[in-house]
C-alpha cells in the first residue's frame, strides 16, 4: 500500500510546483517520460486536485525537476519516513 500525501498539501503544492516547472521550462509531456506519472496525474496535481497523488509519484515528480534533494524544505518532518531511499527502492531497477 502507499503513502498518501493529504489533500490540502496537494492543493497548496501542486499549483506551487506548476509555477516553478514552467519557470524551469519542463514539460508535463517530459515528467511523464522520465517518472511514467500519468499526465492525468500530474495535471490533477498540479491544479491541486490529484487526492490520489502517492508519495512515490511525488517524490519522483520532484526528482525529475532536481527538487527531491530539497524535499526537506517542502514536506514536514515525519519520522521514519525517507522519501528518497524510498524512490531510490522504487526506482533501482528501472
Amino acid at each position: 500500500m502507499s503513502v498518501r500525501i493529504p489533500f490540502d498539501a496537494v492543493a497548496e503544492l501542486g499549483p506551487a510546483f506548476k509555477k516553478y516547472r514552467k519557470a524551469v521550462s519542463v514539460t508535463q509531456q517530459y515528467l511523464y517520460e522520465k517518472t511514467g506519472v500519468a499526465l492525468s496525474t500530474i495535471s490533477a496535481f498540479e491544479n491541486g486536485k490529484g487526492q490520489g497523488l502517492s508519495l512515490i509519484h511525488f517524490a519522483s515528480i520532484l526528482n525529475a525537476v532536481g527538487l527531491l534533494d530539497r524535499i526537506d524544505g517542502i514536506i514536514p518532518d515525519v519520522p521514519g519516513l525517507d522519501l528518497e531511499r524510498m524512490w531510490k527502492r522504487q526506482n533501482r531497477n528501472k
